[in-house]
């Protein structure tokens, strides 16, 4: 069998939530002649392929795209709760997996920027803070709030996209793909209020992490996650800037601030806890107000939502440019119709971008 075409089988079946004995029963084989199919161990034929195509709602080309061997790039590197069941997450990691694939088939042919937010791993030289203010730099935001966050990212070279990932427990996934483009992936269920500290958390792993990834998860002592929210924390909320601020907290002046900032309450009280502004009794008793008063699942003032753009910016140069039809990008895509309207159903405001010369 094709080497890639047996991986893409075990894709497909976990990116539906589905069991080999339910997929085999629907398609008429045995479980075992499926699972060998899986493994690489036996062929199947173009007709049972066809059956699961039909069944998966894929395309057959589905099974014959480009394996990427390094999906996640580092599995830990993605926000959730320890809720999460493992199908799910299965089925997150195989939507990612595909999700990078289009990616790079789409960026192949157009000009984007490179990414030039480089790699700054911890060490006696280099602290959270320095490499998350040198990083408000590059963004040339060098005071205040971090405005139009996810379009300086995209303007940087890393392509943020959001999708459904089945649960409200997880938040976002960092990666890179095949061809070495940097990604955030945001789950499209957070609220406002949670999508900019996501992002400014995912930044943290590709700055810090992501490169040297094998390395750090031998360190048993390193809690990457406890450093990307620190990262993102400064970022968003510098030390010099915010400190002065947050002292003398109640809602009122936490609704303030948030407007000023565009970062939760709940992270601003975090910051707060961080910088010594408030003592931990005191963050204890914002914590069983904000749950009191239900901010834990919808604060108060909605925040502005983030400008993400460049994905179906470039699905529609290649329309409006190169002439494709929906049907000739579901090609490009290996999607079929029910999924690409699912990825493209919205429209947002224009990223500039060319076709390459």
């Amino acid at each position: 069998m094709n080497n890639l075409k047996y991986k893409w089988i075990e894709s497909a079946r976990l990116l539906r939530k589905k069991t080999q004995k339910e997929v085999a029963e629907a398609i008429g084989i045995s479980q075992g002649k499926l699972s060998k199919a899986e493994q690489g161990l036996q062929e199947l034929t173009k007709d049972c392929l066809t059956k699961l195509s039909l069944y998966y709602d894929l395309p057959l080309s589905y099974f014959e795209q480009e394996w990427d061997n390094e999906t996640i790039c580092g599995q830990l590197l993605f926000r959730r709760k320890v809720t999460v069941s493992a199908k799910i997450i299965d089925s997150i990691y195989e939507d990612v997996r595909r999700r990078k694939s289009a990616i790079d088939r789409l960026m192949s042919a157009v000009d984007i920027p490179e990414y030039d937010l480089g790699f700054s791993p911890l060490d006696d030289d280099r602290d959270i803070e320095q490499i998350a203010m040198s990083v408000r730099f590059t963004l040339r935001c060098i005071n205040g709030p971090l405005t139009d966050f996810a379009k300086r990212l995209e303007n940087h070279g890393i392509i943020v996209q959001t999708f459904d990932f089945g649960t409200e427990k997880m938040d976002a996934i960092s990666t890179i793909t095949l061809h070495g483009r940097k990604v955030i992936f945001i789950n499209n269920r957070m609220p406002n209020d949670r999508i900019k500290f996501s992002l400014a958390h995912e930044l943290g792993h590709i700055v810090m992490h992501i490169d040297d990834y094998s390395r750090i998860i031998s360190d048993n002592d390193r809690d990457i996650e406890s450093e990307a929210d620190n990262f993102a924390s400064q970022l968003l909320m510098p030390k010099d800037e915010i400190k002065s601020q947050l002292y003398y907290l109640n809602i009122n002046k936490l609704m303030a601030l948030k407007q000023k900032w565009h970062v939760s309450m709940r992270a601003l009280v975090k910051r707060a806890l961080d910088l010594n502004t408030i003592t931990r009794e005191q963050y204890r008793n914002f914590q069983i107000i904000f749950s009191k008063k239900g901010f834990n699942k919808k604060e108060p003032i909605e925040l502005p939502s983030e400008n993400i753009s460049i994905i179906e910016n470039v699905v529609k140069l290649y329309q409006t440019e190169l002439n494709y039809s929906d049907e000739d990008m579901m090609k490009v895509l290996y999607l079929n119709e029910s999924d690409y309207y699912e990825w493209f159903k919205t429209r947002r405001m224009p990223f500039t971008i060319t076709f390459k010369r």
